[in-house]
């Protein structure tokens, strides 16, 4: 019977470990406020000027489509993520006269 050896492998990380990141309910309220925000101005571009504009194979629809991910992707969507804690804290309507 064969017998099998296993072998540990060391990996080795370079860099510092951070804290964690804190965010207050106002700053997940203004998340939610800006991916809503950006949702319905993403709507307006894809809907009307790209159209407007002849369609994706006008260079600056091309170029509209390419900021809208730049967007999307560097903020990972406004912290998408992290949707469920905000409004589990009522950070949807904070900030004003309660």
């Amino acid at each position: 019977m064969n017998s099998l050896k296993m072998q540990l492998a060391v990996i080795s990380i370079d860099g510092e470990v951070l804290r964690d990141a804190v965010l207050s309910s106002e700053d997940m309220a203004r998340m939610n406020e800006a991916r809503a925000a950006f949702k319905d101005l993403r709507s307006i571009l894809l809907a009307q000027v790209v159209p407007a504009l002849g369609g994706w194979s006008h260079p600056l629809a091309t170029e509209i489509e390419r900021h809208i991910e730049m967007v999307t992707f560097g903020s990972r969507n406004f912290l998408w993520p992290h949707r469920h804690a905000g409004a589990a804290h009522d950070a949807i309507d904070v900030g004003g006269s309660q």
